[in-house]
């Protein structure tokens, strides 16, 4: 690695660490709405099989559990997986990094990677390199769902019309100065927990990635379940994909 993805990879690291990160994904238990929708669509039936992709303090490793799958939630935090085992602990948690998974081939039936995690990895060849690992686990016609940012969509989510979008869009792109990993959709953003790099690209680079790696795509939606290609571009910041593993 060179200097400037050890620091971009340690700051984003750093940020799950802070007593923020801790308050804001404990604040929470089960699915969200999309997300609960997308796994009675496409996951295989309970009890199948779960990998739960940077679980953090195991809100979605909770939901899971609740409708009967057997979940195995992994996570670099150990902060935050030591709340998930004071909170649940006869659930599996196990730190771990995606990007190098620990476990067999073709083991687990379906994958989730919740909450934009997966734009957490830098640089984009390790993005890669966590996609190909989740498809490497996956029995064949396993599901992975995941959702990420969506530079597009943030900018314009609050429709043509809200002055305050162009304002709070040019805030952002003034963020991006002197950041050369933009260039690769790596978007500067500053939150409660401090100053991350996150993966920020339009759906459509995504799509790529998944086949690239092997994946077939099922389906491209918004938070609200939208599926239309170019309202998830324009208008939704955070966009939720479904793909599945060859059989």
């Amino acid at each position: 690695m060179n200097r400037e993805t050890n620091e971009i990879t340690r700051s984003n690291l750093a940020n799950y660490g802070t007593p923020w990160s801790l308050a804001e994904y404990t604040r929470e238990e089960g699915l969200r709405p999309i997300e609960a929708a997308l796994v009675d669509e496409f996951f295989p039936p309970a009890p199948a099989t779960v990998l739960d992709l940077g679980c953090g303090a195991a809100r979605t490793t909770i939901g899971l559990a609740q409708r009967g799958f057997r979940p195995t939630g992994i996570d670099l935090s150990e902060m935050l997986l030591a709340r998930a085992r004071q909170r649940h602990g006869a659930l599996d948690f196990q730190v771990m990094d995606a990007t190098r998974l620990a476990f067999r081939d073709a083991c687990f039936d379906a994958a989730l990677f919740s909450y934009n995690g997966l734009d957490c990895i830098y640089p984009l060849a390790t993005r890669l390199q966590c996609l190909a690992e989740v498809l490497r686990v996956l029995k064949p016609g396993g599901v992975f769902l995941f959702s990420s940012h969506n530079l597009i969509g943030t900018m314009f989510s609050g429709g043509y019309h809200y002055l305050r979008g162009y304002w709070n869009a040019a805030r952002l792109l003034l963020m991006q100065c002197a950041n050369p990993a933009a260039r690769e959709w790596y978007i500067r953003y500053r939150d409660g927990g401090g100053v991350q790099h996150l993966y920020s690209a339009p759906p459509g680079h995504t799509v790529c990635h998944l086949e690239q790696v092997g994946f077939r795509l099922l389906t491209v939606c918004g938070d609200g379940g939208e599926r239309r290609p170019r309202a998830v571009l324009m208008h939704h910041n955070h966009v939720h994909f479904a793909a599945r593993k060859p059989a």
